[in-house]
Formats: structure tokens, sequence, C-alpha cells
């Protein structure tokens, strides 16, 4: 059974009960309350026709009950009396008698002195009330007993009954139609919600149910749809990885595949040993520089892995004295190269990481001394700045198009292809260096002019210090 159709029950037998009880108790006290007060009619018309005979009791001789009946009479001959049946007994004597003594055939309890009792009945003759009171005169204790008709009490009851009995079939019908329509307009963000759930779970990623009442419907449709929101970004972002992770595999296989198949022609050939003397050297030459390509390359796909899983540890340095470091780790190679490595720093105290921040830094000079091909100029120029400090790494090289620099930090992306296998690359030394930077919660930036030189601009944020003395 669906919620719509449980709902619209529910609502259907409120409507049917709550009504059924407020007009049940509307008719009963309507009723009650006119049969009270037809009641205190009757009574008050009896106590006339018994202060009357009390009164020509009083006045005449007590043994008179002709006059009594005679009196009675007269009543009845000038419709003075509202009553449907009366008698004066006197024992089983009837001394006056009006309307059918049927009508009039019940036992009543005795009532008190100066009392009177009375009695609903229903019979043939109708609903009635009987009266019954003593009246004393002279000896005798004179029975006077009088029944009036009630029955149109009861008929405008049955009456109300009747109507009220239509009016709540259509009202009981206008309920259902109405609860259901309130039910659908209910349910309908739940239908939006439970299609939008199909279309999601179906593939397809981009549907919203769109809901923006302000009930708790629209607060869930707006949090489904923010859950959706995260659902379809991480979704993306692992589509992108796995794209990533397949490029990154291809990659990595391509570039062993060069060096494997050169290394095992040579071994080849060093194996049948029919080689003179210059191509055993040339061979073995070629595998050793090609098994330190390997060497090199594992090494930097080892430190991505790493990166990825390990936490780092900061310690304080003075930025002046770690970059000299650095000068003069890297100046040999780069004379050898024909370049000029030109390093300036502050003399400021802050906090990195020192071993990976010098990986970076050997890889963005590495990189640059690649771009040259005549010898050049590279500058290194760090600085402190609030929480960090700021490298540029700025070289006079070939440049690129501005269409690589958001490619260049990709595994194994290469600009020059034939350029960069030719000199030992692999791809992997920006790719590195992104890492680095995003463990320092920094960011690194490219700047490049094809012909004038690449500027690279790295910002590592860590804790500051003050200025040596």
């Amino acid at each position: 059974m669906s919620y719509r159709l449980k709902l619209t029950i529910t609502i259907s037998l409120l409507i049917a009960i709550s009504f059924g009880i407020g007009g049940t108790l509307m008719i009963t006290t309507s009723f009650n309350a006119t049969m009270k007060q037809e009641t205190q009619s009757a009574l008050d018309s009896f106590e006339t026709v018994q202060n009357m005979l009390y009164l020509i009791n009083s006045l005449g001789d007590q043994t008179d009950l002709d006059g009594l009946a005679d009196a009675l009479a007269q009543m009845e001959a000038q419709e003075l009396g509202q009553w449907q049946a009366l008698a004066l007994r006197n024992g089983a004597e009837h001394l006056f008698l009006s309307g059918s003594a049927d009508m009039l055939a019940y036992k009543l309890p005795a009532p008190a002195a100066a009392q009177c009792t009375y009695l609903p009945v229903a019979d043939r003759f109708g609903h009635g009330l009987i009266v019954l009171s003593y009246i004393s005169a002279g000896d005798a204790d004179l029975q006077l007993l009088a029944r009036f008709d009630v029955s149109h009490v009861y008929a405008i009851r049955e009456a109300q009954q009747k109507q009220y009995i239509v009016v709540y079939f259509a009202v009981v019908i206008f309920g259902i139609l109405a609860s259901g329509i309130y039910a659908y307009a209910m349910t309908r963000p739940l239908r939006q919600l439970t299609k939008t759930v199909r279309r999601i779970s179906g593939g397809d990623l981009s549907k919203r149910s769109g809901l923006r009442s302000k009930d708790e419907f629209g607060q869930l449709s707006r949090d489904f749809d923010a859950m959706a929101d995260k659902l379809q970004e991480n979704i993306t972002r692992l589509e992108t990885d796995m794209q990533r992770q397949e490029g990154f595999m291809g990659a990595f296989a391509h570039e062993l595949k060069t060096p494997m198949t050169s290394i095992i022609g040579f071994a080849d050939l060093l194996r049948q040993g029919n080689l003179d003397e210059n191509t055993r050297m040339m061979a073995a030459s070629y595998i050793y520089s090609e098994g330190h390509r390997l060497e090199r390359l594992s090494f930097k796909i080892l430190d991505l892995l790493l990166l990825k899983k390990d936490e780092i540890t900061m310690k304080p340095v003075w930025l002046g004295n770690y970059i000299w470091e650095v000068e003069q780790a890297l100046s040999p190679n780069m004379k050898a190269k024909g370049i000029r490595l030109v390093c300036k720093a502050e003399q400021e105290r802050v906090t990195l990481e020192p071993d990976l921040v010098k990986s970076l830094l050997y890889n963005l000079v590495d990189n640059a001394s690649k771009a040259m091909d005549d010898g050049g100029i590279i500058a290194l120029r760090a600085t402190a700045i609030p929480g960090g400090c700021k490298i540029q790494v700025a070289d006079n090289g070939r440049g690129m198009e501005r269409s690589e620099l958001t490619k260049i930090t990709e595994a194994f992306y290469r600009v020059d292809k034939a350029r960069s296998r030719g000199q030992g690359g692999a791809g992997l030394g920006l790719a590195l260096c992104k890492q680095i930077v995003e463990l320092h919660k920094g960011n690194i930036q490219f700047a490049s002019e094809p012909g004038k030189g690449t500027r690279v601009t790295v910002t590592l944020y860590a804790q500051a210090g003050g200025k040596d003395d």
C-alpha cells in the first residue's frame, strides 16, 4: 500500500469518525434538551390540573367527588388541558376518564406526599409521558393520572437523524475526495524525489529534484541535491583519477619499453661475444646509461608514491644558508653544461621540510637546464613571507606555449618528448614538485613565453621567524 493511499485512508477515517461522533453528540444533546423541555411543560400542565383540584377540594365539601370530576370535564370542554389522556380514580373506579384507559395502563411507583412521579413510555399510541399523583378527598386517596404526548420530540430526532445520515455520507465522500487531493499534493515532493533517485541510480548523475519549498520536504530536497552534487563530484574525481592512473601506467610502460629494448639488444650482442672493443664499450656504456635512467625513474616514482602516503615533519632553517647549500650542490653540474646559476636569498628563519624542498629545487633547476641548448642563466631567488617563503626559478631558455602550462605538472608529460628523452627526462620532475608544494599547503605557478624563457614561482606556507642579527 502506497503512502499516498495510507494518508488518504487515514484522513478519511478521521473525518468520518470525527463527524460521526460530533453529529451523534449534537443530535443526542438536542434531543435531551427538547425532551427535558417537553417533560417540564407536561409537569407544569399536570401541576395546574392538580392545583385546581386541590383548590376545589379545599373550598367545597371534600367528599364531593363528583365536583372534582365535573371540574375536569369543564377543563376538557374548554380545551384547557394539554393531556393525551387523563383519569381520576378512586381505587379501581374511574371518577373521570379522558381518552383511552389503555393509554394509562402502566404501573408507576407511588409518589411522595404532595409530589408526583412520571414515566416515559412507548407503545402503539406513540411516545408519551405518564404522570401520577395522589389527591386526598375526605378519607379517600384519589389517583390523578395523565398522559402527555411527546411523539413529536422523537419525530424531530428521527428527522434529524435521517438528514444527518445524508449529510454524513456527503461529508465523508467529500472528505475522501479532499483527502485524496491533499495526499496527492503532500506526496508530490516524495514522488519527485523518488523519480530523481531512480534517474540517478540509472546513471543520470546530473538529475536533481529541484524542490524549493520551505517545509521539511524542501529541506530534504536540498540535502539530497547536495548529497547528489557531492556524489557526482566524487565520481567525477574518481573517473579523472582512473584516467590519470591509466595514462600514468601507459606512459610508465612506454618509458620502460625503449630503454629495456635497447638494454636487451645490446646485452644480446655482448652475450654473442664476437664484437670488437669499440662496439663492446659502446654497448656497455649504453646499458650503463640506460640502467641509470631506469634507476632515476624508479626513484622518482617511489618518491611520488611515498609523498601521497607519508606525512612530513617541518624543521626550522635559515633560508640564506639553505639556498647556499643548494647552490653549492648544483653549480658544478650547471657549469659543466655552460649554465650560470645565480642564487639570492634573505637570511630569514623559516620552517619547512629541508629534504623535500631540496628535491623541489633540484628538479626545478634541472628542468630549467633542459630548456637551454647553448648555455644560459638560471636565477634562483628566495624570500620570506608571512607564514612561509616564496621561491622563484627563472631561466632564459626556449620557453613554452601558454597551452602547455596547465599540463606540465602531469606525470610523464613532456613538452618536447624527443628532446626530453634524449636528456634522460621522464616527465616526472614537475609532478614531484607539485606533490611537494601541496604537502606544504602552497601553490606553484608558471609563466613562460616561447624564445624568452620560463619563470616558476613557488609559495610554501610554514612558520616564518625573525631576521638574523
